[in-house]
């Protein structure tokens, strides 16, 4: 009787609840289906009769098992009663949303015929409340859930469970938002739509106008996604990962796209190319510049995509070849230590971040003769590691 107690009070608060958690931003949900009055009239005995077999037939299903509690024209009730703690449900007591998702899912993809009555429940426009129990030791009342029409239907075209945890972190995290990421970045809303989960991000750091938007905003998306084993998660159910970029005081705004591959780890969680042209391209500001010791001039920088390094370009005098001709190996380490002297720690720092490495090509203004010092990515991650 008390069970029963609290689902009419459920029941009779459901449009308050629904109301606080409707999915906002996600797909659009197709308008229920217009049914003339004889239609709704078929479709609602029809449903009854399942109803009715379901009563019969008693609890059914296996972790959960499925108990039919009470009906109306707007609101079905039903318990699921988990066996064993090898569910998302009793496992993740804690992280409602998740919880709140698991036991619709699993309540509705379990066994054909429920499944039939939870299609004509939708049809119908009714929304569903389910009470969770784990039954251990002694039974436990895990949660009471309310559903509106609107999320049955969202969560009922889920394909998964996998894709049921990606729906469930959105709802959560639209709880929190805005929601500090770090001390200067928020996230401001989330969405999940047919294999696309965006992020909106905000940053009320200061713009750099010394570098673009776009690469700080890579530079600062892969390590968000490197950090956060969740969108393995997003990865494996093969879907995109777009993050929304806006800085404070700014219109402008940078979208970024991140595929399965590269939210799973198999790929760069950025575009090395790109960051690359970007990087050449900011360094390359400076250019050209006499060297300090007067041995000749930085001319230029580039990029080299087959070998993924950005290219400072020199023009120097003979002597300074003759110096480093034949002694290119002993040359790597002191040669790094001067850029850094020479307040280059931080662009040696974002080479690193985007996974790309150095190359100083030097050529004399004579006789055209070349030396060339190279820093596989490798080699300028495993360098400035030690640094550190």
């Amino acid at each position: 009787m008390k069970h029963f107690l609290i689902y009419l009070l459920l029941l009779s608060h459901l449009a308050c609840l629904a109301q606080q958690t409707t999915p906002d931003g996600d797909c659009p949900l197709a308008p229920l289906p217009t049914l003339s009055h004889n239609e709704r009239k078929e479709l609602k005995e029809n449903l009854d009769s399942y109803i009715d077999l379901w009563k019969t037939i008693g609890p059914s299903g296996d972790n959960p098992t499925l108990a039919f509690v009470d009906m109306d024209e707007k609101h079905i009730a039903l318990s699921a009663e988990y066996k064993t703690t090898d569910s998302a449900v009793a496992n993740a007591k804690e992280q409602y949303d998740w919880c709140r998702v698991a036991a619709l899912y699993d309540a509705s993809h379990s066994i054909n015929v429920l499944n039939d009555i939870f299609d004509m429940v939708a049809r119908l426009g009714m929304d569903v409340v389910i009470h969770a129990l784990w039954k251990g030791d002694q039974t436990e009342s895990l949660l009471f859930c309310a559903y509106d029409n609107a999320t049955l239907r969202r969560i009922m075209d889920l394909e998964n469970h996998i894709q049921a945890y990606i729906f469930a972190d959105a709802m959560a995290l639209r709880h929190k938002t805005p929601m500090p990421v770090d001390d200067s970045l928020f996230l401001t809303s989330v969405s999940y739509c047919n294999h696309l989960y965006t992020l909106h991000l905000h940053s009320t750091a200061a713009d750099d106008p010394t570098v673009s938007s776009q690469f700080a905003w890579m530079i600062s998306n892969k390590f968000f996604i490197e950090g956060n084993p969740f969108f393995h998660y997003v990865g494996a159910d093969t879907t995109t990962l777009r993050i929304v970029g806006s800085i404070e005081g700014s219109r402008d705004t940078v979208t970024l796209d991140y595929r399965p591959a590269q939210l799973l780890g198999e790929e760069p969680a950025i575009d090395v190319d790109l960051a690359g042209h970007y990087l050449a391209m900011a360094i390359g500001r400076n250019c050209p510049q006499p060297l300090d010791d007067s041995s000749g001039i930085w001319t230029h920088c580039s990029y080299d995509p087959s070998l993924r390094v950005v290219v400072m370009h020199y023009t120097v005098e003979e002597l300074a070849i003759l110096a480093v001709d034949g002694k290119e190996k002993q040359m790597k380490e002191p040669m790094l230590e001067n850029i850094i002297y020479a307040d280059g720690a931080e662009f040696l720092a974002l080479l690193t971040a985007a996974e790309v490495g150095l190359e100083l090509r030097w050529q004399s203004r004579t006789t055209g003769r070349k030396i060339t010092i190279t820093y596989t990515p490798d080699e300028l991650i495993n360098y400035m590691s030690d640094e550190e």
